[in-house]
């Protein structure tokens, strides 16, 4: 049922922002299952990922309906397509690496960054849900670091190719809903700072020296930042 004390313009920017969760985590879960295929080792553990991301889709999509807004899921589709374009890439050629740092460090931690900065000014129904998801998504983020760690320094390089890729298309993501952002009460600048110190964070635990994720991180948030200049 509507809420009649929400406003219109938060109607419409929470109907974009709730799409944009509820298409990412159902990615998360479609992206977990094809991970099993390219660890059948790890399988189990993979499968039990997806299926928690799953149970965040629908959790979010009850959020929506709580507050009777519809959310605009072919435009967070569309959001998504770039991202979800190279993970299937990475899938096809059998690139473990890239698939694991595009859903496991970027994707994740664009989630954790996004549900710290919301969770403030999180609904009733919606927060208790966020603080849950949160602890899942730590858990995810801890799966992939792991498993590039036992790896490093050997893919240290086609980490950070693949970053050079993803990054950029994660940080327009987060431009192109700014205004929606403000609308709900989320500061943009704020997302940014939470996802680019999750992110360094992650790779920091892969074993990137932390002066060479500063680096890192720090080129890819600027050229972001000329993009969208």
């Amino acid at each position: 049922m509507p809420q009649p004390h929400l406003s219109a313009a938060y109607r419409d920017a929470y109907s974009r922002i709730n799409a944009l969760v509820i298409v990412g985590e159902g990615l998360a879960d479609s992206h977990f299952r094809l991970l099993a295929g390219l660890l059948p080792e790890d399988r189990d553990d993979l499968m039990r990922l997806a299926a928690m991301e799953g149970h965040h889709a629908r959790d979010f999509s009850g959020c929506g309906r709580q507050l009777g807004i519809r959310p605009d899921l072919p435009l967070a589709r569309r959001l998504f397509a770039p991202l979800h374009r190279l993970f299937r890439e990475a899938v096809r050629s059998g690139d473990r690496v890239s698939a694991l740092v595009i859903q496991c460090l970027i994707v994740e931690s664009f989630a954790v960054a996004a549900y710290r900065c919301y969770q403030p000014v999180a609904d009733p129904f919606a927060a208790p849900i966020i603080q849950s998801v949160l602890t899942d998504e730590a858990e995810h983020l801890e799966y992939g670091g792991r498993w590039l760690a036992a790896w490093f320094p050997e893919v240290a390089a086609p980490i950070a190719a693949c970053c050079e890729r993803a990054v950029p298309i994660v940080m327009a993501m987060l431009q192109s809903v700014r205004d929606d952002m403000k609308a709900i009460g989320i500061d943009p600048a704020e997302l940014v700072g939470e996802f680019v110190g999750c992110f360094q964070a992650a790779i920091e635990t892969v074993g990137f020296p932390p002066s060479q994720a500063r680096a890192l991180v720090a080129r890819l948030a600027g050229r972001a930042a000329q993009a969208a200049a």
